[in-house]
């Protein structure tokens, strides 16, 4: 059976595992949907809980309005959520940092479709964000604040991505697209099920010539192109009412051009990026019990070259062996927990360890909803280390057009040095000479308390407080450039969100947010490349089924780089417009950057002036 782009939207989300779902989205116009007191979400306790349970502070974004963005790469797309930053160095597949309330990139753990998509060869393990493409995602949830008791990431937070599900009939999605900087996307995906088993694969590819990246670049003065293919494959099989087995497995394969590589350095510069994951997974269900078992892997391997040479090459994976399960002791209580074996390898490098958690959840009248939990992680080299968790919520419905609700949660975390970080300095004596002090992991913690108010006719107001600290910071010594080199005080990160989600009228809904971060080092400086004031305005329009209209204006101010000098303020205008010619074809044109702001994220790297796309999709 045929069905329109914006249909087939909501049936990926009525129908993946993380999607949303109210009381009455059934007559909300994709698009216009806000966040309410029975939105489910998954990514705050590994298990779905609707929001009126939830103390800890999730973002979400749907499918409608990943689309309406259209953004190629998924991390402009997370610019329009709150407390993230992004740093960009010089378009579309150029090293990008994804930053959650001033903490490093590399503090954020990102999975798709339930795998850690880290890469164990960068110099701290981060995500490569600047890989991920929106297409085919379906959804994404943002947990700020330090999760190092249930993921064992540290305090930037968790990014959890699910990828499109489709109903019982089978569904072909076709995309083209065609912009500026001889920009082109096409992806194809097919997806279908029953209730025995459900599939869903997709292929992507996006290339662009883009422009010349460096400000320093004034011999070549060339474009720097990306080309990245990504595949994607997911299937389910249910074996009985109780047990069900699941496999994701995705390819994502990347050239890039770029500038300033080697030393001296020069502009001639390409890379090849290969990140292979995959993950199997059998869930039982019995009774009060779910239990889990899952096996993953990631696999990375990239190389450089600096005028054709060889410059930089390395491969390395991740393994993860988990045990997951929630004990429902009652309707109002239940347990969740996990027991898992991870293996991280980088050449000849190796490192294991272990984790063990466990979490209470309980339900007091509903009214009062608490978590409390503790993860004990055994690190091969640097030992173990107790990280706990502890949430509350308090709802009141005592007002007539809606409830309001306090949260307030705490949480630990730590991270060992990574592979990397570790084996620079132990070459620092061979190499250089110099001795470095041994590096011992860092710790953290964070607090954050907020009120939320979820009205009757769709209005949701949200403001956060938030604090984190950072115990012996690890970083590069910048100033003698001897390696690795670890703070003997205290950074911390601290400010407030304010988020609002209004429907103004039945066809226009506001989605704004506003961020203050005041992020320091243990010598009380400003953190590079993290803006004081971050803000989104974003309206969209849907007059008609067939027509939707989406308007995104995004501002940062007070950032500093490494030297302490200040960076470019800046606000960003982006529009699209979709409409749907038949209940098989859309088309839509997106422009980006429409008032040719010119600034700079990463000092030296040029940003895109103003730019125009257009395309197709066809459903069938």
């Amino acid at each position: 059976m045929k069905k329109s782009i914006l249909t087939a939207a909501v049936v990926a989300a009525s129908s993946a595992p993380v999607a949303a779902q109210t009381t009455d989205n059934a007559q909300i116009v994709p698009g216009l949907e806000t966040p309410r007191l029975e939105t489910v979400v998954v990514v705050s306790s590994r298990r779905e809980m609707p929001l009126r349970q939830v103390a800890t502070s999730v973002a979400t974004m749907d499918e409608a309005r990943i689309e309406a963005r259209g953004f190629t790469a998924l991390a402009d797309v997370l610019r329009a959520m709150p407390s993230v930053s992004v740093s960009n160095s010089g378009g579309m597949g150029k090293v990008s940092s994804l930053r959650v309330r001033g903490e490093a990139g590399f503090r954020t753990l990102v999975r798709i479709d339930g795998v850690d998509v880290s890469d164990p060869t960068d110099l701290q393990a981060s995500a490569p964000i600047q890989h991920i493409l929106s297409s085919n995602v379906s959804r994404v949830e943002l947990l700020r604040g330090p999760q190092g008791m249930m993921y064992g990431a540290d305090a930037g937070g968790v990014l959890n991505i699910s990828t499109r599900s489709t109903g019982e009939d089978t569904e072909v999605n076709i995309a083209a697209e065609g912009g500026s900087f001889g920009s082109q996307r096409y992806s194809a995906s097919l997806g279908g099920g029953g209730e025995a088993a459900d599939y869903f694969v997709s292929a992507t590819r996006a290339d662009t010539d883009g422009f010349n990246t460096s400000l320093n670049d004034k011999e070549l003065r060339d474009d720097d192109g990306y080309k990245n293919t990504t595949l994607h494959a997911r299937g389910g099989w249910n074996i009985s009412d109780s047990l069900r087995l699941e496999a994701v497995a995705r390819d994502t394969d990347a050239s890039n051009e770029f500038d300033r590589c080697s030393f001296p350095a020069v502009d001639d510069c390409t890379g090849d990026f290969d990140q292979t994951n995959a993950r199997v997974s059998m869930t039982h269900k019995t009774g009060i019990l779910e239990n889990q078992l899952a096996y993953s892997r990631t696999e990375i391997a990239r190389k450089n070259f600096a005028g054709g040479a060889v410059s930089y090459d390395t491969e390395g994976e991740i393994e993860k062996l988990n045990l997951t399960g929630r004990a429902d002791l009652s309707d109002a209580h239940a347990l969740v927990y996990g027991l898992e074996q991870r293996e991280d390898s980088v050449r000849e490098l190796q490192r294991d360890q272990w984790a063990l958690y466990a979490e209470y959840q309980g339900n007091y009248a509903d009214t009062f909803y608490l978590t409390a939990g503790v993860r004990r992680d055994d690190n091969d080299d640097f030992g173990h280390h107790d990280s706990l968790r502890l949430s509350g919520a308090y709802l009141i419905d005592a007002f007539a057009a809606g409830s309001l609700k306090l949260k307030t949660s705490y949480g630990t975390g730590f991270r060992a040095p990574s592979l990397f970080e570790t084996d620079y300095n132990n070459q620092a004596l061979e190499l250089y000479g110099i001795e470095l002090a041994a590096l011992s992991p860092e710790e953290s913690e964070g607090i954050d308390i907020g009120v939320e108010y979820f009205g009757d006719d769709g209005l949701h107001l949200e403001a956060v407080l938030f604090d984190q600290r950072i115990d012996h910071e690890i970083g590069f010594d910048l100033v003698n450039w001897t390696g690795y080199i670890q703070s003997d005080g205290e950074s911390r990160s601290r400010g407030v969100e304010l988020i609002a989600d209004a429907p103004l009228t039945d066809t226009l809904v506001l989605n704004t947010n506003y961020t203050y971060t005041d992020a320091e080092d243990a010598a009380d400086a400003p953190r590079a490349r993290m803006p004081e004031h971050m803000a989104n305005i974003g309206l969209t329009y849907v007059p008609v089924d067939t027509l939707s209209a989406s308007l995104n204006l995004r501002a940062a101010r007070g950032a500093v780089d490494t030297s302490g000098e200040a960076q470019d303020n800046y606000q960003v205008l982006d529009a699209s417009l979709r409409y749907t010619l038949n209940p098989s074809v859309t088309v839509y044109l997106r422009g980006e950057n429409l008032t040719d702001k010119s600034y700079v994220e990463v000092p030296g790297y040029r940003t895109a002036g103003a730019s125009g796309y257009a395309g197709v999709e066809v459903t069938f």
